[in-house]
This record gives structure tokens, sequence and C-alpha cells, in this order.
């Protein structure tokens, strides 16, 4: 509370009131104009109560003061004596009262109904921005759906996703807005369709699917079912309608969408999968009625990167693909089990009973330790560690439940390995002191230039001209020794760093590309952005100003995005595209295929490459479906004009394959390792 009174002393009789009456403020008191600007702008206030008249600065002054702010904050003036007159022309002023200055009782009651008012309206603000982050999400995950999703008021078009103009054969949203659904029905189905349309302006939804013909916008027929909801967009009531073209063989419909859930490799289910089970299982042990507690299980093999080295890729995969069915041997119906990436394993277990969840655990130890791992007459060993989280009616979000469970297991590895550790709250003290230390670290290199960039050639199989080098980050440590960006990165996006680990990366590369600038080869630097970046407008400005500073030609970058943050921001990303085409840099999506198989988002983003997702470049020879999700990128980039570029090449095996396929370029450790130098030999390609 500001009091703004010629007397401490009545400044303090109404803090005094305050407290008696059961309210923790703290006070301050100011008497002219100069304290009251100083005081006002040093800090946030809950309540101004001024004297009407001060030796020349009075209510008037202070609630002009307090207009110009911007401020919301309630100001309550007094009098020596109540009068209407007064009262009005200080309310008009926007004061929220007029007191007379001996009727404490009322000035008590006032000032908590301001407060409580306050309260509410801030409350109330905070409501708008989350409803306005919420429907930014949500609109974002409607652009990214494999569905087709549209909204409609009156039977008219207001908002349609990427799926939907594809399914109907329009380019941009604008073609179709205001348009009548009713031109999308087949004229033998308009009948059956105003009789919806007549159910939806009551209010009543259609309950089951409906299946119905479709038009496309250039005539041609199909069959589709629809599926109706209540909705609202910008505030406004309308109707959500997905449509699913209807498959000709449910057989082959249910096939596909498994598919979608696997994990190719191993047969288990894949990350995004086991991502959306992982919400679920929070928000049903945060759920006041059913409460459903449960654990999660996160599984590394303990020598993994030795045994690669040892029997090579294609028999490491073996390795993995027997170590994921030890795992799901010792699961029960209700588990859930998936390979994350890479050797990491993580589990579901549908059990609240903690000492079940470590007998599984412990269950899978001992099969991985007493199993033997037969590849073509070679044998080997090994163990792994487990963390286990639980998952309960604190736990905040599965984010939160999947550091735990990483956590966890990093310990168990600390410990020797072939043990599980099992999420505290001491583990999660220490988390966050190693959390504030790593930022310390991170903080510290970024200043202190303890970065250092390693370079992988991405090769042309067409003989394109040019030198391409994908950049590379590595931290160091105070020995100088690289610390690798898993140990770092994903906290640094947690705490917001990523935008200055960014540019860090972007002004270094620049000024290698500098010494560079007179080669007679040209040298393209591919140069990952985070998720933040992509949303951080103020981020093209940067670069632009950046390449006006080195004197150098925009067309030496590409900016390269993981597909799953292009799907997550995919009109921020339009935007930044956009943006960098001005400046005549590229754009490259990383890891295409690993979060959708359907790519109808590149019909909406100017990129120049795809790189094509390592999972399926490195299982080529053994599995058809990562061959045919590999020819799939390839037409499609073929029909876009686009450029693909397969990451994780490891043999000659794959590499004859992707150049049969048509893929233009590679990279990958069958070329060379990231190194500190660039020294590749591209003429020899």
């Amino acid at each position: 509370m500001l009091t703004v009174k010629e007397s401490s002393n009545e400044a303090e009789v109404i803090a005094s009131m305050m407290r008696n009456a059961g309210h923790a403020i703290r006070s301050s008191n100011v008497e002219d104009e100069e304290d009251f600007t100083e005081a006002f702008g040093q800090q946030a206030w809950d309540i101004i109560v001024t004297s009407q008249t001060l030796q020349d600065f009075g209510a008037t002054q202070i609630l002009e003061l307090v207009k110009q702010s911007g401020k919301d904050v309630p100001v309550i003036v007094t009098a020596p004596k109540y009068d209407d007159a007064k009262a009005v022309e200080v309310m008009k002023a926007g004061a929220r009262a007029l007191i007379g200055e001996g009727n404490q009782a009322l000035l008590l009651l006032t000032i908590e109904k301001e407060l409580a008012d306050l309260e509410e309206r801030r409350g109330h603000r905070h409501s708008k921005t989350m409803y306005r982050e919420s429907e930014r999400r949500n609109r974002s995950l409607l652009d990214s759906s494999r569905d087709a999703i549209a909204y409609i008021h009156e039977g008219m078009h207001i908002y349609t996703n990427a799926t939907y103009l594809e399914t109907f054969g329009f380019a941009e949203a604008s073609d179709v807005e205001g348009i009548p659904i009713m031109d999308m029905i087949s004229p033998e189905n308009h009948q059956q369709f105003k009789g919806i349309l007549k159910q939806l302006a009551t209010g009543e939804t259609p309950e089951d699917e409906v299946e119905i013909g479709l038009v496309k916008s250039d005539g041609g027929k199909f069959p589709g079912r629809l599926v109706f909801a209540p909705a609202s967009i910008e505030g406004e009531p309308c109707t959500q309608v997905i449509i699913r073209a209807k498959a000709d063989n449910k057989a082959l419909e249910q096939e596909l969408d498994a598919l979608r859930r696997q994990d190719l490799l191993t047969g288990l289910f894949n990350r995004n999968h086991f991502t959306e089970q992982l919400d679920l299982a929070v928000k049903a042990a945060t759920d006041e009625k059913s409460a459903k507690a449960s654990a999660m299980l996160y599984i590394e093999p303990d020598d993994f990167k030795q045994i690669s080295e040892t029997v090579g890729v294609a028999a490491a995969d073996l390795v993995l693909s027997d170590f994921a069915n030890l795992i799901k041997s010792k699961l029960g119906p209700a588990d859930v089990a998936a390979r994350y990436s890479g050797e990491v394993f993580t589990v579901l277990i549908a059990e609240p009973d903690l000492t079940k969840v470590k007998r599984t655990a412990e269950l899978m130890l001992k099969a991985v330790e007493n199993h033997i791992f037969d590849l073509d007459g070679q044998s080997i060993t090994t163990t792994c560690s487990i963390g286990a989280a639980q998952i309960t009616e604190t736990s905040s979000d599965a984010k939160k439940v999947f550091s735990q469970a990483d956590m966890a297991c990093k310990q168990a590895k600390a410990g020797g390995g072939n043990q599980l550790h099992i999420h505290t709250a001491a583990d999660e003290k220490a988390s966050n002191e190693r959390d504030l230390d790593w930022v310390r670290r991170i903080k510290t290199a970024i200043e202190k230039d303890r970065f250092r960039l390693l370079y992988q050639p991405i090769v042309s199989l067409h003989a394109e001209p040019g030198e391409r080098y994908e950049v590379l980050l590595r931290m160091l440590d105070d020995k100088n020794q690289d610390i690798m960006p898993g140990e770092f990165l994903a906290l640094a996006e947690r705490t917001g760093l990523m935008p200055e680990i960014d540019k860090w990366v972007v002004k270094q590369s620049a000024k290698v590309l500098t010494t560079k600038r007179n080669s007679a080869s040209p040298t393209h630097f591919f140069i990952k952005v985070s998720h933040d970046s992509l949303k951080d407008q103020t981020f093209l400005v940067w670069i632009s100003k950046l390449l006006k500073a080195a004197r150098l030609h925009g067309a030496s970058f590409v900016f390269e995005a993981s597909e799953s943050s292009v799907l997550s921001a995919l009109k921020e990303t339009k935007l930044f595209i956009n943006g960098l085409k001005q400046l005549h840099c590229e754009f490259a999506i990383d890891h295409v295929g690993s979060e959708t198989q359907s790519f109808s988002y590149l019909k909406h983003l100017d990129v120049k490459y795809l790189k094509i997702d390592g999972s399926y470049v490195s299982s080529l020879t053994s599995n058809e479906t990562s061959r045919e999700i590999v020819k799939t990128i390839t037409d499609i980039a073929r029909a876009e004009k686009k450029l693909t570029i397969a990451e994780h090449v490891q043999d000659a095996n794959v590499l004859a394959i992707l150049w049969q396929g048509g893929v233009n370029f590679i990279q990958g450790y069958y070329l060379q390792k990231p190194e500190t130098t660039m020294t590749y030999d591209f003429s020899a390609g």
C-alpha cells in the first residue's frame, strides 16, 4: 500500500487498521510529487490511499500520473469531510471512492473491496493470457494434424488446416474461407447434410460418425467420415468438423495406424506414442476423481557405444531388437514399452505399488544380464541401467516425470550400472542444484567462448558444386575436453538459454566463413536453430545485422530445424523462412519422417532441403518399411522441387540404395566423423 499523506502518523493509522483486520501489508508513505513519482516507479503497488489535497500536490495530479502509467492500481481518496460534488469529481478523474477521514470502518471496507476486485481483474487478465496461449497452441496442433479439420459457423468455413486444404485440392486457406461447406458435399447427400446443419443450428451435435460423399475442388468425388464437435475460435462459438477419408480396407487402415505408432526396428511403440501415453498417465494421476498412480522407467544398455564399435551398426541393431524383446517379456498387458530414441527405452507401468514396479525393473535387469546376444556366430553380453519415477497426484507434468526418470537412470549408471535407481525428493534437490550449476556453466561458456565448432561434410551424390558442412557444437570443460550436446542442450532449452547459444554458433560460423571468402569453391554451413529461436521475431533482424557487419552473402547459410519444432510452430516457421529468403539464406528441415507420415505441411514452407531421419537410413538394408518411407520422402521432395539429405550413412550398402533412390546428398560416419577442421576432399566424390 502506498499512502500519500502530509503526516506519517495518519499513514501509520491506516496501516495499523489494515494489520488489525488481519492483512499482512507492506506500506510506504510519501508527501510530495517527487517522492511519489520515485516510489510509484520503483515497485508494483496494490492500492494507493491519498488525501484529497496536499500542499501543491493533490489527488487529481496523482490520478493523472496513475492513468498515464497504464498500471491497474486502485486509488482511494480521503477528505476532511465527505462531499457529493467532490466525490463525483475525483471518481470522474479515476478514483475508486471518496471517504471522509473520520470514517475508518468505511475506509477499511472500501480498501478490502478494491483489493478483492483487483485480484479478480488480475486473475481475469491471467486467464485471458492463458486462453490466448491455449488457442495459439491448439491452432498449432490443428495446423500440423494429419486429419482434415475445419471450423464452420452457420455452414461457412472460418478456419481450415493444411490437411483439409490438401484433401479438397485448395492451395491457400483464403481460397476456402467464406465458402459453404455444402459445396464439399456430394449432391446426392445434400438433403442428408441439410438435416445435420439444422441440427447444429439448434445447438445439437451428431454423436456418431457420419459417412457421406465429398467433392474436391476439381469435381472429383470420394467417400469420407465426418465427426462433429462444438468448438470456439477467438471466443466465437462454431462447430469443428474432422474429415477422415474412408478406407476401402479397414484392416489396412488399422495396420497403417499401428505403423504410425510403432518403432520399426524393435516393434515396440515409438517416441510419439509414448509421449502421448505419458501425458495421459500424468493426467490420470492428477485427476481428483481417478487419481490413478503409475510409474515410468528409463532404460539404457550400459555399454552400447562400445558394442556398436565392436560389432558394427547392423549387428548393434540386432542387439537393440533382442534387448527390446527382453524388456517387453517382463511387462503386463496394460504396460507400454517404447524405443524412445537410439538406445534409450522407456516404459509406463500401470501399477501404483512401488514395490511391484521395483520387482518388474529388477526382473528386467536380471534378464538382460543373463542373456547372450547371438550375432551371426559372435556372442556378446551386456547389462543395463534403469531409472524409475513415480507418477502421482503431485506430478506437475509429463516433462518433469521424464526428466526425473532420466536423472535416476544417470545415477544408476554413475553407480556402476546394472542397477535400478528410483527418483526421490533428495534426488530432486540434488537435481535442482546440478541444474543451477549447469546454468552457470552454460552462461559462462557463452560469455567466455567455452564452446567450439565441429564440421561434418554433406556430400552430393550427383556432383552438385560447392562444399557443404553441418556445423556441430561442443562445450568445453575445465580441462578443455568436449562436453557433448546431450549433456547440456536439454537444460538450455528448459531454461531459455538456447537463443543465446544459437547466436553464438551463428556468430562463430560467420567468423569462419569470412576466412573462406576467397575460396575457389563456395562453402555452405548448415546450422541448427532451436524451437525458441524459430519463434523469436528479433532473431532474423540479428542475422541481417550480422551478415552486413561480416560482409557475407546469405547464401552461405542454411538454417535447419527439426520436424517436431517446425510442426509445433508452423506459422512462425513460415515467417522465419520468408525472412531468410529476403536475406538469400536457405532452410532445411531435419529428422523428416520422425514425427509424421503426412507431409502436407511441406506445401506451405519454401524450404530447399529435407534431411531424412537417420533411423530410417540406418535400417535401409534390413527393413522394407524404412525403404518405403525413404522412397516416399524422396518422391515428395522431387515433386516439390526440394533436395534430400540422408543422415547417419554408415556403410556402402546403404549408400547404393540411396543413390539408386535418387537421394541428393549424404552425411554420416561413412564419409567422415565430425572434425575441428574442414579438410574433406569434395572433388573425390
